[in-house]
């Protein structure tokens, strides 16, 4: 057996080598992993890292043989305790292989748990939810060192094993595991050339002779072939579906994708082929396929040609939706910032002020259109803290008529002059070319600090820097598409989560009293998590009743074999990643509206692959916090400063599906009193 030796135990000040392995990992360039690295390489590669931090914790040995249990006792560390408490429970011995296979089992998770340490440790900023793109923090990109604790700091990692690799320096023992993790997975083969993996194969075989434990663990890798080519892809085609009929270019069944999709996921699996929105698409849907998505959809998956005469017909080259690749990345990393939780702390005196503004203007007692109010309010608030200072009120009615008209057009086919063309379009699009002057006009005369840097400074600085990537033709696609991607979430998710209180009268009180709670506490959004639990509890919810992205569009890039079939590259995809959300084994009776399903007691949304309302992989809506926060503020507001009740009382809700879900018109409420 390979006892531990003294001396090379991660100390409290480093990272564990599931953080290093990961660390070495990272594309400075894309914000995700290793070129081509597959989420079964990476998920084996961390697997065998967590394995190496218990065994250098003292609390497992291994050899080629068998992994033994040392010591049961947890380590406190939710990183390897999983893994660890595993091992102590079975009823049998097994060797490394089965362990590392079993614990990269758990490779999302691990992954997760990682980035958010990292995350927290300030090393890496970004999305680790849902598997988006991580930077190393500006700290770290300047100084090459990571914050640990007590304010000391530790050389990077690339640093630290690229100067062992092309030197003849003494290394480090603890480096040398490194080496030899990296070297079993094939990390050096995607992070150095191949003169540069040529000219020090030498001082790598050499390293991982030094280190044994590593060398063993190193050599069980191997022999998983993780790293192999890969296998030929049949050529079974996936199932077909019975198409969805379409009438008029508008989808049958209310085109209720999301039920389609349900309905078929249960009848044919995870992949099937159908007709919808006048094209063939391959469908991928489940939990399988989320999973799938979230790992792989960088590799497999690109965008551009679905919103390429979108793009054209606005004059516009780069709009962030249609980009792929690093200028995807460089756009999503510079545009984030604008929509970042913070911006919600910093204005939620604005926000609640124009909410009440609304309320102030609602009749008393008479009908009110759910989507028009909220359409409204929503639209002020994007307006006056993202804008510039531009009100968007007097353009409320051009916004829906001009992208309304595009999008039908994008995807349903239609040949886009022939409805752009149209005098009301026309119209509406002069009026928002209008707006977009109006906001980059207003922008010019204002003197902003660094904390009220807004969305518009964004696109602006982004075209003073990068001009090819935000070049002055991409400006009004990309000030005005701030209400486009506001006009179609927000809003829509706010009218279906006030139709459940106005349905559920328990939660209406509940969520009532906890939002005058938090208006006697000073109304700020730092305590959002624990001041507006239940609040936060009901968006959760209304989000996976009411998807507000049902599926996503996507072009394949590469072949891949997905449930047993064949999805050749150059498919139409779409992908179901709100199936999930009806599925009973994952929400148990899932035409029910409960919020105890999101406590930490069930935590039935945190099943891998079970829920996604914001979407997946590297296209996954960059403004979620934001857009929750947001909803969260306006309707504790409402409740806060108004009784109101449905109009008729009885009325059950309507859907539009297309071209993104929202309730009808006909949903209509009544403030009956003010409380204040």
């Amino acid at each position: 057996m390979l006892n531990q030796q003294e001396g090379k135990t991660p100390s409290a000040d480093m990272l564990r080598y599931t953080e290093e392995i990961l660390l070495l990992l990272l594309d400075e360039e894309s914000g995700g992993f290793a070129p081509n690295l597959p989420s079964r390489s990476l998920n084996v590669i961390l697997a065998s890292a967590v394995l190496m931090d218990l065994v250098y914790e003292n609390r497992i040995d291994t050899d080629l043989e068998q992994l033994i249990l040392v010591d049961p006792a947890p380590v406190s560390d939710d990183l390897l305790d999983p893994a660890l408490d595993d091992i102590a429970k079975a009823s049998e011995a097994h060797d490394t292989k089965y362990w590392i296979l079993r614990t990269a089992e758990r490779g999302d998770e691990i992954l997760d748990k990682v980035l958010a340490r990292l995350i927290r440790h300030g090393i890496l900023v970004g999305d680790a939810n849902e598997s988006g793109a991580v930077f190393f923090s500006h700290a770290v990109t300047r100084a090459r060192r990571y914050p640990v604790k007590d304010g000391k700091n530790i050389e990077d990692v690339r640093l630290r094993i690229m100067r062992l690799l092309f030197s003849d320096d003494v290394p480090d023992p603890f480096d040398l595991v490194i080496v030899s993790l990296a070297n079993a997975g094939r990390v050096f083969d995607r992070l150095l050339s191949r003169e540069e993996r040529a000219e020090v194969q030498e001082r790598i075989d050499l390293l991982v002779k030094m280190d044994l434990i590593g060398r063993t663990l190193g050599e069980v890798i191997e022999s998983i072939k993780i790293t192999g080519s890969p296998s030929r892809l049949s050529k079974n085609p996936p199932p077909d579906a019975p198409g969805l009929p379409i009438i008029g270019n508008a989808l049958s069944m209310g085109g209720n994708i999301q039920t389609f999709m349900l309905e078929n996921y249960r009848k044919l699996g995870p992949v099937f082929q159908a007709r919808a929105f006048n094209r063939h698409y391959i469908i991928l849907a489940g939990p399988e396929a989320n999973t799938f998505i979230k790992t792989e959809d960088k590799r497999y998956f690109r965008g551009h040609e679905l919103w390429r005469d979108f793009g054209a017909e606005l004059g516009a080259a780069n709009i962030l939706a249609g980009l792929d690749g690093l200028d995807h990345v460089r756009m999503r990393k510079e545009l984030g910032p604008a929509f970042s939780y913070r911006r919600i702390e910093n204005h939620a005196e604005d926000l609640v002020r124009l909410t009440r503004r609304t309320i102030d203007e609602l009749p008393m007692d008479s009908p009110v259109s759910a989507r028009h109010a909220f359409s409204r309010i929503v639209t002020e608030q994007l307006g006056n803290v993202l804008g510039s200072g531009v009100s968007a009120r007097e353009y409320l009615e051009d916004l829906p008529t001009f992208f309304n008209a595009l999008l039908n057009t994008q995807f349903l086919g239609v040949w886009p002059r022939q409805v752009m063309l149209l005098p009301k379009i026309r119209r509406a699009r002069r009026r928002i070319e209008e707006l977009s002057a109006k906001m980059i006009a207003h922008h010019e005369l204002k003197q902003r600090d660094e904390a009220s840097i807004d969305y518009i400074d964004v696109v602006l600085n982004m075209h003073h820097n990068s001009p090819q990537l935000m070049p002055e033709t991409d400006l009004m696609i990309n000030t005005a598409g701030l209400f486009l991607v506001g006009m179609y979430t927000v809003p829509s998710a706010s009218a279906f989560m006030f139709y459940a209180l106005l349905k559920h009268p328990d939660l209406m009180q509940r969520m009532t009293a906890e939002a005058d709670a938090f208006f006697a506490a000073g109304a700020t959004m730092s305590g959002y998590g624990s001041q507006l639990d239940i609040t936060r509890r009901i968006i959760m919810e209304t989000l996976r009743m009411y998807p507000l992205t049902p599926a996503l569009p996507r072009i394949v890039s590469n072949p891949f074999e997905f449930g047993g079939y064949t999805v050749p590259a150059g498919s139409n995809a779409l992908l179901g990643i709100s199936v999930t959300h009806q599925l009973p084994e994952f929400f148990p009776s899932p035409q029910r509206f409960d919020i105890d399903r999101y406590t930490e007691e069930r935590a039935e949304h945190k099943q891998p692959g079970a829920y996604l309302p914001f979407g997946a992989g590297s296209h996954m809506c960059m403004g979620s916090r934001f857009a929750e926060a947001q909803m969260a503020l306006v309707m504790a507001t409402l409740l806060h400063e108004a009784e109101f009740v449905l109009s008729p009382g009885d009325y059950e809700l309507k859907i539009k599906h297309f071209p993104f879900p929202r309730p009808a018109d006909s949903f209509k409420f009544r403030m009956r009193c003010r409380r204040r």
